[in-house]
């Protein structure tokens, strides 16, 4: 089986600017250290509910509340990966690895302020077969040609709530948001 998560990549707010975000809208989340001028949040219940519209929601509002680009990523079984694209308010587009897609790379690369506008088109538009067996990958590759902070490769809120920590990032620089409860989502069970 292979890795289930979702995310949000923030740039801009510091981490608790979004702690404070997600804490007035009543989420359950971890926050991430700023890295590169950007913040990972990674929300339970964006987590545990298989539809990806809740976590869109989510970017939408904290893309408004704290006026910044956010990315929504969600891989599922390391099958599909999805990305949400949303800034002050207004969603931007998506990707959808297996098709469909109105994010544009030049759209993803301005967002995020980085001069690798080449190389997030080749990664948004290389077929899964042969280079993306693993979605994951794909979605490694992407947060590197935007800066990113690597721990949002493979890391959702169940990930974190297990004790799985990426490379790099401790316990003591998570900040919890909310009550912890047991996670319920359904890939994990």
């Amino acid at each position: 089986m292979g890795n289930f998560y979702k995310n949000l990549c923030l740039l801009g707010p510091g981490q608790s600017d979004v702690a404070a975000a997600l804490e007035r809208h009543g989420r359950i989340a971890f926050v991430a250290p700023e890295e590169n001028r950007m913040t990972v949040a990674f929300d339970l219940e964006s987590d545990e509910i298989g539809d990806p519209a809740e976590l869109g929601d989510l970017a939408l509002t904290l893309s408004q509340d704290l006026a910044c680009p956010v990315l929504a990523a969600a891989v599922y079984d390391d099958d599909l990966l999805l990305l949400g694209l949303y800034d002050r308010g207004k969603q931007v587009g998506e990707y959808n690895s297996s098709g469909g897609s109105t994010l544009s790379p030049s759209a993803l690369a301005t967002a995020f302020e980085t001069r690798h506008q080449l190389k997030v088109w080749l990664l948004l538009r290389a077929p899964r077969f042969p280079f993306f067996i693993f979605e994951s990958y794909r979605h490694s590759l992407i947060l590197r040609a935007l800066g990113a902070p690597q721990w949002a490769y493979a890391t959702g809120y169940a990930y974190l709530l297990r004790g799985e920590r990426p490379a790099g990032l401790s316990d003591s620089q998570l900040i919890h948001v909310g009550t912890p409860r047991p996670f319920s989502g359904k890939p994990w069970k």
